[in-house]
């Protein structure tokens, strides 16, 4: 009987398909961490065959599923989110990198993507400084 060893990380292939599947390229410090941490700490991440835990709740069908989520309210109840792409739930809002002030660097803020008000707050100036920020957070509450 063979044992299946959980895989940390995932490939530059793997994040190729995800962005093909998006239509985006992710940001340096994002798809850096994916290489090395691909869906730990409640960020989506993206399906690597293999590993199959990454194929239930991948970024791609994240995202596919918020679209959908964000089409009952076309009437402009919420405003326009088409530019962002969440990464993670937070108390059922999302945060999300938001393509629309992308940056020379290629990096772009994190925003915190309400679900009451479909408002965006920025958060951090760029995932590695959102993935600082929380650190200090985690450490700071204990």
């Amino acid at each position: 009987m063979s044992k299946r060893h959980r895989v940390i990380g995932t490939t530059a292939e793997a994040i190729g398909h995800a962005e093909s599947a998006l239509g985006l390229s992710f940001p340096p410090s994002f798809r850096a961490w994916l290489l090395e941490n691909n869906g730990l700490k409640g960020i989506f991440p993206v399906e690597d065959a293999r590993d199959p835990r990454t194929a239930v709740d991948s970024i791609v069908q994240e995202y596919q599923g918020w679209r959908e989520w964000l089409t009952d309210f076309e009437d402009g109840e919420y405003p326009d989110a088409t530019h962002l792409l969440p990464f993670a739930t937070a108390e059922g809002d999302y945060y999300c990198l938001d393509f629309s002030r992308m940056g020379p660097d290629g990096e772009c803020p994190v925003v915190r993507w309400s679900h009451e008000t479909g408002e965006s707050k920025t958060i951090a100036s760029q995932f590695r400084q959102f993935l600082d920020d929380q650190l200090f957070k985690a450490f700071r509450s204990l």
